[in-house]
């Protein structure tokens, strides 16, 4: 990402930006557009764009809209067609041991189904899983908001430091990207060794619902 960019990024209409964080966001989870394209890049890259605290504001509102709108998706897709996702074409290329993992969310407490949105791919297939397994949408929905809200916050927050800092400071630039790639990693790490260290036996029903 170039001095250039960030310029370009800045100057682009606000709507236009909220529009593509709308669809992609929406379609990240309902049909599985994140299975491919992890979000976080285009949270980072939409932060970027936020020329003031309001833009970022806006954006952050947006992500969340559209973050409810994917699970719920995701969550109608995995109740009316079950394994048939899992099975398809677009599930095989995902890999079996990829819905185990996010099989294996839905053994814990509900946190966990908030902590899964810092997981690229990961995220994207819970909502599927939850309306798989049956857990009720009541249920599912608050924990997937709560991830939600913490993830794009966070990742449109980051994006707006990082890009304001480097449209004041060109020179700094790498070292503002590096930074932000290396507290991508570091999260998604933290959030990792947290699930594993939450593991449930494996004898466990995959359906039980977090309290």
């Amino acid at each position: 990402m170039s001095h250039d960019l960030l310029d370009t990024l800045a100057r682009q209409d606000l709507g236009v930006v909220m529009l593509l964080l709308l669809v992609f966001l929406t379609l990240d989870a309902s049909v599985g557009v994140g299975l491919i394209t992890p979000g976080d890049t285009l949270l980072l890259v939409a932060g970027a764009s936020a020329d003031s605290a309001p833009e970022a504001l806006a954006l952050i509102g947006a992500g969340m809209l559209a973050c409810y709108a994917g699970a719920s998706g995701g969550y109608f897709l995995g109740r009316r067609y079950g394994t048939r996702l899992r099975h398809g074409r677009l599930g095989r290329r995902v890999g079996e041991a990829r819905w185990q993992r996010a099989e294996r969310l839905f053994e814990r407490k509900g946190w966990a189904l908030a902590l899964a949105y810092f997981l690229p791919v990961l995220h994207a297939l819970t909502p599927a899983v939850a309306g798989t397994v049956g857990m009720p949408y009541r249920t599912f929905m608050p924990w997937a908001m709560a991830g939600s809200t913490a993830w794009v916050s966070a990742y449109v927050t980051l994006g707006a430091v990082a890009g304001g800092v480097a449209r004041q400071h060109a020179e700094w630039l790498v070292p503002i990207a590096a930074a932000a790639v290396i507290v991508v990693l570091g999260i998604s790490a933290a959030v990792r060794r947290a699930l594993s260290g939450g593991q449930a036996p494996r004898g466990r029903s995959a359906s039980r619902r977090p309290r």
